[in-house]
């Protein structure tokens, strides 16, 4: 039996209803999430799930440090309280912890599946309407290209590099754009009402 394989496009536009959908979580349902999806990219996409963590490493304790410290509310018990440390801080670190975990280790299961040229390919059918400005579609998509190129291939702390402007660019970039079949579109019209209902929610 043929395996069904979908547009790039649906499923990027389905990761954006995941991202929707987490905003909504709590704290405990974030921590449900985590152990239901958390194991899908750690074991279709290792490597790729650990890289992507391991550079946003500082960004993830900088969110930690900033909601424990800085967030007003009832104090914890002992040393820990006296700094500072709250039980709403604690919540709210651990809420973004696991929403921003979340979403990079899914993005990183995502482009593992579909690769950057197939990522590109959802990239540009999603940006679609913005084709009536001149080649503007074109330019993101290529600068999404040269990103996605560069963090994939630069050795993990070689940030000084990327800012000096030292990163060598490839000469030729490859993007195999196709149409949306029936059962595209069909995906597509269903993860758009759930992504309206999501924003629309109270």
């Amino acid at each position: 039996m043929p395996t069904v394989r979908l547009h790039p496009a649906p499923v990027l536009l389905a990761w954006g209803v995941l991202v929707i959908a987490l905003q909504s979580l709590s704290v405990m349902g974030l921590g449900l999430a985590t152990i239901a999806l958390l194991p899908l990219p750690l074991v279709f996409a290792r490597r790729r799930t650990t890289v992507l963590l391991r550079r946003a490493r500082w960004l993830l304790l900088s969110i930690v440090v900033m909601f424990v410290l800085a967030t007003p509310g009832q104090r914890v018990p002992g040393i820990v309280g006296d700094i500072g440390v709250t039980f709403d801080g604690l919540t709210l670190a651990a809420e973004h912890l696991l929403r921003l975990t979340l979403l990079l280790a899914t993005l990183a299961l995502l482009h593992e599946r579909l690769g950057t040229g197939g990522m590109m390919a959802g990239f540009h059918w999603l940006l679609a309407p913005l084709s009536m400005w001149h080649a503007l579609r074109e330019r993101i998509v290529v600068r999404l290209m040269l990103v996605i190129d560069y963090v994939e291939s630069a050795p993990v702390g070689n940030w000084r590099q990327w800012l000096s402007g030292e990163a060598s660019v490839p000469e030729h970039l490859n993007l195999a754009v196709a149409p949306l079949r029936r059962l595209d579109w069909a995906v597509v019209v269903l993860l758009g009402a759930l992504a309206l209902a999501g924003v629309w929610a109270p």
